[in-house]
């Protein structure tokens, strides 16, 4: 794209309609720009419109945002993404101007740019960008000695971007040797800004000096922090420790100092709490990370932080400075230095000043339990990344704990007497104590090792939950004081397993009732609660506590009320409401009275959320909820499949029809599922959509591969005859070949050739085995994995048990005379004891005996060594300990938050394939093995003993003399 009065008003005139409100034109420039970034020299060409002063500021700061984007995309794609990068000239030109663009814009102008320029650094910088540093560092000096402040923070902004890899890459010598450089080039300019501008603070602050003034200062002290905790990340670099007398006692002042002209408003007093949470950061990374260096300093920051921590408010906008200032104090106590708080009443003064007032409820805890649901169960059940002050409080009992149990166990179990207290006296009026108190006991109960089981010493769980929790669920109104139901409910789930099974059977028709409480949080901790006490184990973890007897009194009711309350406001796409569902279907006795109510309701929902997808965690669940119901349900009774057909068929078709991405691998994993559950012949609309899966189309992106593989397998299971017609063996071949030959998808390829292997005559695919071997053999001859060895011996041993030995050695020799050998030597061989699960162990192991046993090219003396070596193989596969061989059978996995539809393919637990065992009548491989080698001795006396003798490991050998002693077999 060439510079010229051309293309400065084309891209104006773009960029300026992608602000339209107006979808026509916007749609249009938006296409225009994405085409014309594939050209040369658009991001410059941008970023000179950016430059340009005759244009105005809102369209230069859409062209800026543009410009930071492409730089994103195209700086270094991905060499699989298809993107054209930014080409090496064009780069060095943009870099040639960056900086000192940044530099000479407005601020939100600034802003973008800064980005624009963290983005480079992070794939440039410092190996191909050598001129970054020392351009900044100038820019830097002559801004601080011209007392321009805007260009102070844009340089010190842009410096903590690139510098924040230091923060979070691992520990390596290219790392270390960047890090040198920054620091050998940064650290005394650093130290040289942030204590010039900390004089000017001083100054301005003992002189009145407005706030306007001290703005931009205090924001250059925060970058200056922020850069400081970057380069001090991996280790204590000489500079600082030589000037760690400077950086500390400054770091002090901040936090010890109050500066009126900006703390009288909350935007400047924001400010401020950022420049201490920013010090609180770096101090607790020393007292992790330099203990010994930082001690001289430890008591007076413990003293002034404490201090600090007394006069923060409650309001929100303090919550960062609390949080970091509460760690530093958590980080002290179970240091080596935690004598601090051994002192008398230190403990007690640290809970009443600095524990209660932050786990006390706060009207903005109130706001976001009505107004913002999924935040507060985010923060309060399921602890995520947000550093609550609840939360953070409660972590630094626990760290006090780790030093001073009793004490801390003394003075909460006191504090929460006394919260119960005021409740009782008031219970209108203070509920909010007795929330405090729960809250507590919930909190700093500790899990036990390798397990859901929780305990406390604060508390008689017992007594706490007759007398305290259970007055709550009992509650007639469910819509009554709902922050204390929530607390209640999720005390309960927290000390599920140690509540009697007696007794929670009493509370599961309350709990049936909550549901139906107008709070979003009451209803979906309701729903957990629930979800939750049905995983219970019985202690020993034999099997679960509750069966599908134990909640059939009230299942109807339970479901009823899950599917009512999915239609309250907020809650249409409630993941906890529709876990809960999946978990009692996956429990429960479903009869007909009960499945055609469930099927109803969750393929309402799905037309519904098919319109716009939006939640992927909701919609795993919603599928997993349908392929559980359709799972037990037929399970019980097969005749309900068709009623399952006419309800799903047309939310799957809509699905197909409109290719709603989202959601295709799931429908693909329910149609497999469905197609299982029939007896052939296959109706018209099943054979449809075998024909759409044999369109190459469809296998176009790799994250529908498994769920159609699935699919096609269940095709294959159940129309054997219908895929044997009309060429489209070969179209099923295809897709193999196409799979196999990629590491990414062979195992899928294999699935599908498997299943060809287990259900299709050997007279119908003999035709094709030479084109499938040597597409095997290619594979491994040019990209050998051990994944894909594995999966070809378990192929091989599979065609063995099928279709026997002879017509292995056959087919496989078309391809080469004599590569049977070849194969089974270097290949077969060394890879078979590699195999694990125990139907793949049987299977190879079987397969291997009936090879030596059964071949005649083996049983030739000359082919004695490897016919040896091969049993020396089978022995070395069987006698591995059983744990060694079984891989653990999964149980239903837990869906993480960031489950998303970016992933490359969700598997639905519900709707997974059995896995059939090809040698069902035969139960022992060892045994096999021990009688088939005794008969074949048998009738040769005397051979094979040498030959055992003279190619097996010595442990081998004695291993397979203790098989034969075990079953009686003998050698001859």
């Amino acid at each position: 794209m060439e510079w010229n009065q051309a293309t400065l008003e084309f891209l104006s005139q773009c960029f300026l309609n992608t602000l339209s409100p107006i979808p026509e034109p916007r749609r249009t420039a938006e296409k225009a720009l994405s085409d014309a970034a594939d050209l040369p020299n658009y991001g410059l060409a941008v970023l000179r419109l950016v430059a340009e002063p005759a244009i105005d500021e809102q369209t230069r700061h859409a062209a800026a945002v543009n410009f930071k984007n492409h730089l994103r995309s195209r700086w270094l794609p991905a060499g699989d993404s298809g993107i054209s990068p930014i080409v090496d000239s064009e780069k060095e030109q943009i870099k040639t101007l960056i900086v000192s663009l940044m530099l000479s814009s407005s601020p939100r102008i600034q802003s973008q740019l800064s980005e624009a320029l963290a983005v480079i650094g992070k794939h440039d910088f410092p190996k191909s960008w050598p001129a970054l540093l020392p351009e900044l560092i100038a820019n830097l000096q002559k801004a601080a000695l011209a007392g321009d402040y805007v260009s102070v923070n844009g340089i010190l902004g842009t410096a903590s971007s690139i510098f924040k890899k230091f923060r979070y890459q691992y520990r390596t010598d290219d790392l270390f040797l960047d890090l040198k450089y920054c620091l050998d080039s940064f650290a005394a300019p650093l130290t040289e800004i942030f204590l010039k501008t900390s004089s000017l603070i001083d100054s301005a602050a003992s002189s009145g000096g407005s706030a306007a003034i001290l703005k931009p200062l205090f924001e250059s002290q925060r970058l200056c922090c922020r850069i400081f905790y970057s380069l001090n990340f991996q280790d204590l670099p000489e500079f600082f420790e030589d000037h760690m007398n400077e950086w500390m006692g400054e770091f002090k002042k901040y936090l010890s100092s109050n500066y009126p002209a900006l703390e009288s408003t909350e935007e400047g007093l924001t400010l401020v709490d950022d420049l201490r949470a920013a010090i609180c950061e770096n101090i607790n990374l020393y007292i992790e990370k330099n203990e010994e260096e930082f001690q001289g300093f430890l008591n007076e920051f413990a003293s002034v932080v404490w201090t600090l921590l007394r006069d923060v408010s409650k309001s929100p906008s303090r919550d960062q400075l609390a949080t970091t200032a509460i760690k530093f104090l958590t980080t002290v106590s179970t240091s080596v230095h935690h004598a601090l708080f051994a002192g008398d009443n230190v403990i007690k003064e640290i809970c009443q000043s600095i524990v209660i007032p932050n786990v006390s409820l706060r009207a903005e805890d109130e706001e976001i339990f009505e107004m913002n649901y999924i935040e507060f169960i985010r923060r309060d059940m399921e602890g995520s990344d947000v550093d609550t002050r609840r939360r953070i409080a409660c972590e630094l009992l626990k760290g006090l704990a780790t030093n001073y149990k009793t004490q801390v166990t003394e003075v909460v179990s006191l504090e929460i007497q006394k919260l119960l207290s005021s409740f009782s006296t008031n219970p209108s009026a203070h509920w909010k104590d007795k929330d405090c108190a729960i809250y507590l006991v919930v909190s700093l109960s500790t899990k036990k090792a390798g397990g859901a089981s929780v305990s406390t010493d604060l508390i008689d769980v017992q007594n706490f939950f007759t007398s305290i929790i259970l007055p709550e669920l009992q509650s007639r109104d469910v819509n009554s004081f709902p922050m204390l139901k929530a607390g209640s409910l999720k005390f309960l789930t927290m000390f599920r397993s140690h509540i009697p099974k007696p007794f929670a059977m009493q509370l599961f028709p309350e709990l049936v009732r909550f549901l139906k409480a107008e709070s979003n949080v009451v209803h979906s901790y309701a729903a957990s609660c629930i979800e939750k006490l049905l995983l219970v184990k019985e202690e020993g973890g034999r099997g679960n506590r509750y069966a599908a007897g134990d909640i059939s009194p009230f299942l109807l009711q339970l479901m009823t009320n899950l599917f009512d309350a999915l239609k309250f406001p907020e809650s249409e796409e409630n993941q906890y409401l529709m876990k809960c569902i999946m978990r009692v279907l996956g429990v429960a006795d479903i009869s007909a009275e009960v499945a055609g109510p469930c099927i109803g309701g969750l393929t309402s929902i799905l037309s519904e959320v098919c319109k716009n997808p939006k939640n992927p965690i909701f919609n795993h669940y919603l599928f997993e909820s349908v392929a559980v119901l359709v799972r037990r349900a037929c399970e019980r009774d097969i005749s309900l499949t068709s009623a399952f057909e006419t309800s799903l068929f047309p939310s799957l078709q809509m699905i197909l029809a409109n290719d709603i991405t989202e959601f295709l691998p799931y429908a693909f994993q329910l149609l497999a599922q469905l197609v299982e559950l029939n007896r052939p012949p296959l109706s018209p609309n099943y054979m449809q959509i075998f024909l759409l899966l044999l369109s190459p189309e469809s296998w176009k992106r790799n994250g529908n591969v498994p769920a159609l593989v699935r699919l096609l397998q269940a095709f294959l299971q159940k129309a054997p005859h219908e895929v044997t017609q009309e060429n489209r063996l070969s179209q099923v071949l295809g897709i193999f070949e196409k799979l196999v030959a990629s590491p990414s998808t062979d195992e899928q390829g294999f699935y599908i050739l498997n299943t060809i292997i287990e259900n299709l005559d050997y007279s119908v695919i003999a035709p094709y085995m030479k084109g499938i071997w040597s597409a095997l053999f290619t594979r491994l001859q040019n990209k050998k994995t051990v994944k894909f060895q594995k999966s070809l011996v378990i192929f091989m041993s599979l065609f063995l048990v099928k279709h026997g030995q002879a017509y292995l050695v056959e087919t496989m020799n078309t391809v080469q005379p004599n590569i049977f050998t070849a194969i089974l030597e270097h290949f077969w061989i060394p890879n078979l004891k590699l195999i694990m699960g125990s139907i793949e162990v049987k299977l190879t192991a079987v397969a291997a005996t009936r090879l030596i046993c059964e071949t005649p090219a083996l049983l030739d003396p000359s082919a004695a060594k490897l016919w040896g070596k091969m049993l020396d193989s089978i022995v070395t596969l069987v006698s591995r300990p059983e744990q060694e061989r079984v891989l653990d059978e999964p149980e239903m996995p837990e869906i993480s938050e960031n489950v998303g539809y970016t992933a490359a393919f969700v598997n639905l637990h519900n709707a997974g394939k059995k896995e059939e065992d090809p040698l069902k009548d035969i139960k022992d491989p060892k045994q096999f093995l021990v009688a088939s080698v005794s008969r074949l001795s048998s009738a040769s006396p005397g051979r094979y003993p040498q030959i055992i003798g003279e190619n097996l490991e010595q442990a081998n050998q004695a291993a397979l003399l203790q098989l034969c002693n075990a079953y009686n077999c003998g050698i001859a």
